[in-house]
């Protein structure tokens, strides 16, 4: 049996992961979910995502989401950031290691890592 404070504990995370995909936020955090995704560890990403972002204190500005439209052949799992009056950007082939960096370097520091951006161009 779980006592009051963990039972309350859980619940409070509970509603965080919620809140963090639901509420309307500065920054949009997107996860390409589309069958190409999927198959390449996107919904892994998702979790990953959610997780760090509650962990790390974002979860008043930045809002996790899941998209079946975003995809980039040869290219997934895909995450693209929306940061309001900020250019977009698509960060490719991510994993768990670069998405702990997206959170850790884009989300918190405002670094974006050149090296995994999606160039249309090339």
């Amino acid at each position: 049996m779980k006592s009051v404070d963990e039972l309350n504990a859980i619940k409070q995370q509970y509603i965080d992961n919620i809140e963090i995909r639901t509420d309307e936020k500065p920054i949009k955090v997107v996860v390409g979910m589309g069958n190409s995704g999927m198959v390449s560890g996107a919904r892994d990403i998702l979790h990953t995502l959610v997780e760090l972002v509650s962990k790390k204190g974002l979860s008043h500005k930045v809002l996790v989401m899941q998209e079946a439209r975003v995809s980039i052949p040869g290219k997934n799992p895909v995450v693209k950031i929306i940061d309001e009056g900020i250019e977009e950007v698509t960060y490719i082939n991510v994993d768990r290691v670069l998405a702990e960096r997206i959170v850790n370097e884009h989300l918190l520091k405002g670094v974006i890592i050149q090296d995994h951006v999606y160039n249309q161009e090339v």
